[in-house]
C-alpha cells in the first residue's frame, strides 16, 4: 500500500489523524500529537521493510542503485528533511544516509552525514560498522576513483580528514586516508606536503616506499641550485688593472 493510500485509510478509521498535516510524506510536517507521530513514523519504518525486501530480490547491483536514484531516494527524502528539521536521531536517517552514497550524491550523503555524527544517528543494524568508520571508509573509496579520473575530491575528503584526526577509526583505514593524501598533495605538487603525509600513513602501516621516494627525490630537484659566490668589486677591479 502506498504512503498516500496508507495515510488515506487511518484518516477514514480516525477523522482526527494527522490534523494539521494531510501527509507527513507530501507535506514534509510531523504531526503535532505524539501518538500521531509515533503512528507515522511506524507507517514509515513499515514502508522502508517492505522497500529494502524488495531490494533484496533484485541481484544486479546497477539496477539495485537504479531504483534507489529513480524512486527510493526521492520516496524519502521529505522525511529526512521532517526528521532533521525536529531534530531526531531516527534510525531511518541512517538507511537513507547509505543510499545516498549508493547512489553516488556525495553532496546529499555528505550533509546528511554530519547531521547523523552530530546527533549520534546509528547506522543499519545489519553494518558492523560505526559511522564514524563507515563513512572514513566510504569518502575515501570515493575520493580514489576521482582522484584516479582526474578530478577533485574536495571539499568533501578534506572534510572527512579533518573530522577523522578526533576520532578513533583503525589503523589501516587512516593508512588509507593518509596515502590518499599524499596522493593529492603530489597531483597538486605540494612535495613537501606530500612527504609528511606518506610518513605518516607509513606510521599507520600503509605501503608507500614508492612513492614516498618519488616525492622526496621531486622535492629534491625543485631545490634551486646553490649560485657561485660573485667576486668582489675590488678584486675584480685590481685583476683588471694588473692585465693592462
Amino acid at each position: 500500500m502506498s504512503l498516500m493510500k496508507r495515510f488515506q485509510e487511518k484518516k477514514k478509521e480516525d477523522p482526527g489523524y494527522g490534523e494539521g498535516a494531510s501527509s507527513f510524506a507530501v507535506l514534509g510536517t510531523m504531526p503535532t500529537t505524539a501518538i500521531a507521530k509515533q503512528q507515522t513514523l511506524t507507517g514509515f519504518e513499515k514502508e522502508l521493510e517492505d522497500d529494502l525486501a524488495k531490494l533484496k530480490l533484485i541481484r544486479s547491483r546497477k539496477q539495485k542503485e537504479a531504483e534507489k536514484a529513480a524512486h527510493l531516494v526521492p520516496k524519502y527524502l521529505p522525511v529526512v528533511e521532517t526528521l532533521k528539521a525536529s531534530g531526531s536521531d531516527h534510525p531511518l536517517l541512517g538507511q537513507i544516509l547509505v543510499w545516498l552514497f549508493d547512489i553516488a550524491d556525495i553532496h546529499g550523503a555528505m550533509a546528511l552525514a554530519l547531521y547523523c555524527i552530530e546527533h549520534g544517528v546509528p547506522m543499519p543494524e545489519r553494518f558492523r560498522r560505526d559511522l564514524p568508520i563507515y563513512l572514513c571508509d566510504t569518502i575515501t573509496e570515493w575520493a580514489e576513483g576521482e582522484q584516479d579520473a582526474g578530478r577533485s575530491v574536495e571539499p568533501y575528503f578534506g572534510q572527512v580528514c579533518e573530522l577523522a584526526e578526533g576520532w578513533d577509526i583503525p589503523d589501516e583505514v587512516s593508512a588509507k586516508m593518509l596515502k590518499l593524501k599524499g596522493l593529492v598533495a603530489m597531483d597538486l605538487e605540494s612535495w613537501s606536503e606530500a612527504i609528511t603525509h606518506f610518513e605518516r600513513a607509513e606510521e599507520y602501516g600503509a605501503k608507500v616506499k614508492t612513492v614516498l621516494g618519488k616525492a622526496r627525490k621531486k622535492l629534491e630537484s625543485a631545490k634551486p641550485n646553490e649560485e657561485k659566490p660573485a667576486e668582489p668589486a675590488e678584486a675584480a677591479g685590481a685583476e683588471a688593472e694588473g692585465t693592462e
